[in-house]
């Protein structure tokens, strides 16, 4: 069984415990609950939330790719299944989770297609139209950048860390990074837009870069933050630039530190 279908088992019979419990004829008790509520109290109530969260997760994925939950067969295969009268075997149990799964992550893939699709359409008209505004430059590779303040001394080079503040936006101005106080990065570990952009840049510069999706992140994206085929908007400052040491200047620390 697929993880999936693991976890909507487990949790369908944690949730099915609960509610039957819930109905049961015990004594009634105390439903309040608060941050001063007993342990006892406060796990009941958080394994609770926990089904509640998880249960509602699933259904607003089978809502938006599928189709809307029937909740009172949801309440039935509880308390079907608590009373091992459940009208499905295992085998078709699990064997549904697994295709509910499988419509889903179709469903979802064909999504994000579509909006890998949309992005790049829309980050091709934005470069195409912006290379011609006032100021913006382009560089063989396709990265475009402005210049916003010229530093002076030597720009980076491969090996080299470079200290940097800057804010990072989607082409509808979305921010999805911002680093207002200096922050070192070295050099090779950023993304090509970025290499590219600051090897052009001088202490004290700031420059606006338009990074096209294939000197991003491309196709893959960056988690929630930046969608596929995303063109991103950077304005940076470079503070400064910490050359990378020398193999002979590493020998001599070597020999200093004997």
């Amino acid at each position: 069984m697929n993880k999936i279908a693991r976890k909507a088992v487990s949790v369908s019979l944690i949730a099915a415990c609960v509610f039957v419990l819930a109905s049961c004829g015990q004594k009634k008790e105390n439903s309040q609950i608060s941050e001063k509520s007993p342990f006892e109290d406060k796990a009941a109530y958080a394994v609770g939330a926990s089904v509640g969260s998880y249960l509602r997760k699933i259904e607003d994925q089978q809502k938006e790719f599928v189709a809307p939950f029937n909740n009172k067969l949801v309440i039935k295969g509880f308390t079907d299944a608590i009373k091992g009268k459940s009208k499905l075997k295992d085998k078709d149990v699990e064997q549904t989770l697994r295709t509910l799964d499988e419509k889903i992550k179709t469903a979802m893939t064909e999504k994000a297609k579509a909006a890998a699709k949309k992005n790049l359409e829309a980050g091709k008209k934005f470069l195409e139209e912006n290379k011609s505004k006032d100021g913006v430059k382009t560089t063989a590779s396709g990265l475009q950048y402005k210049v916003i303040t010229e530093g002076s001394g030597d720009s980076p080079k491969d090996g080299d860390t470079v200290t940097v503040t800057y804010k990072g936006t989607t082409i509808d101005g979305k921010v999805f990074d911002e680093q207002k106080q200096n922050v070192d990065f070295p050099l090779q570990n950023m993304i090509p837009g970025w290499i590219e952009g600051i090897k052009l840049m001088k202490p004290g510069a700031e420059y606006e870069l338009y990074i096209p999706s294939e000197l991003g992140y491309g196709e893959a994206g960056a988690g929630e933050a930046i969608a596929p085929n995303s063109v991103l908007i950077f304005n940076v400052k470079l503070v400064g630039v910490k050359a990378q040491k020398s193999d002979k200047s590493a020998d001599g620390d070597k020999k200093d530190a004997k």
